[in-house]
């Protein structure tokens, strides 16, 4: 592995990280890749415990929203957890010489790099780009081993890491609608993603309750939750 390679990811391991990949994002526009080159893209998985307490309780988020209470929420936690090791990866990156630039929404806030509420490079794209999923029905990336359960942080860069660049695998949901069904504020329109299609096609933002309903009642995150269990 390159030294730098290794010394990035030893970093990251350091802080409980489970995946790391290094992406070629120099194909992607400017105002996507900001003037990068290159990409680390990292996360990790929810646990099957946390998953099967959301999936058998249809009125989960509801109730942590009733108490205003999310700390002891594993996505939640987890998701700000990549945004904190996105700033700390950034400023680690900067302090061995090179310029980096963190997906954290803190940082893409402060730095404009928003249109409307969408960042200008999702970090499930960043994991399309590295092959490993594709985005469901549900607007989400779906991965064959964990489903739609990682959450993910991310770093943009010019550090010259060695990186790879690989085609999404095929969309496979099919006809599946469990997604779309378990949808109560039909958020969701069914439509099949494709490389240069809009969020707006795929889901309607102002409708979703972030219920994580179709993220936990996915088939391919049930897989992976009754395979573990």
């Amino acid at each position: 592995m390159n030294p730098l390679n290794e010394t990035v990811a030893n970093e990251l391991k350091q802080q409980g990280i489970e995946f790391i990949h290094f992406v070629d994002i120099s194909g992607l526009v400017e105002k996507q890749n900001r003037g990068f080159s290159s990409a680390v893209l990292f996360g990790v998985k929810c646990s099957p415990e946390y998953l099967k307490r959301v999936s058998y309780n249809p009125n989960y988020v509801p109730d942590m929203v009733a108490r205003n209470y999310f700390d002891d929420d594993e996505h939640y936690m987890y998701e700000m957890g990549m945004y904190r090791i996105s700033d700390l990866l950034a400023d680690f990156i900067e302090k061995n010489g090179y310029s980096a630039y963190s997906l954290s929404d803190d940082n893409q806030i402060a730095t404009n790099n928003f249109e409307g509420n969408k960042s200008m490079l999702p970090l499930k794209t960043l994991a399309t780009h590295a092959g490993l999923g594709w985005i469901g029905k549900n607007n989400l990336l779906v991965n064959k081993e964990y489903g739609c359960c990682q959450t993910w942080g991310g770093v943009l860069t010019d550090a010259p890491l060695d990186t790879v660049l690989n085609n999404p695998p095929t969309v496979q949901c099919g006809n599946c609608r469990i997604c779309l069904d378990v949808c109560e504020p039909h958020a969701l329109k069914g439509t099949s993603w494709q490389l240069d299609i809009q969020r707006e096609e795929m889901i309607d933002v102002d409708k979703c309750t972030t219920c994580l309903k179709c993220m936990v009642h996915c088939p391919w995150t049930q897989r992976y939750m009754k395979k573990e269990l």
